[in-house]
């Protein structure tokens, strides 16, 4: 008998709509639905290897690990604040955070 309650009141649920809805017969349902689901195939499961070597093509990864470093603006920056008609501060440069004692 299978295990999984739920499957076969989903199952005896379906069977009673489709024979109409009849009154008295849950129980003609439920083991209808055991029955079905008893004779059922078991899935197997995906192998593991399968999908291993699937994705040995896509490694290593493309994006390499991130550094940590702060990001630097690219090299023509100030072309294209220009060429966007922006006037710009440029402020100090704050040190990192020191370290907490």
């Amino acid at each position: 008998m299978p295990k999984d309650h739920r499957s076969i009141g989903e199952l005896a649920y379906q069977l009673w709509q489709a024979r109409g809805c009849p009154q008295g017969s849950a129980e003609h349902d439920w083991l209808e639905a055991e029955r079905q689901l008893r004779a059922a195939p078991l899935k197997t499961p995906i192998s593991t290897a399968k999908v291993d070597d699937s994705l040995k093509a896509s490694f290593p990864a493309s994006d390499p690990p991130a550094s940590q470093l702060p990001d630097k603006p690219p090299v023509n920056a100030d072309a294209k604040w220009q060429a966007a008609g922006v006037t710009r501060k440029i402020s100090a440069r704050r040190s990192p955070p020191a370290p907490p004692k």
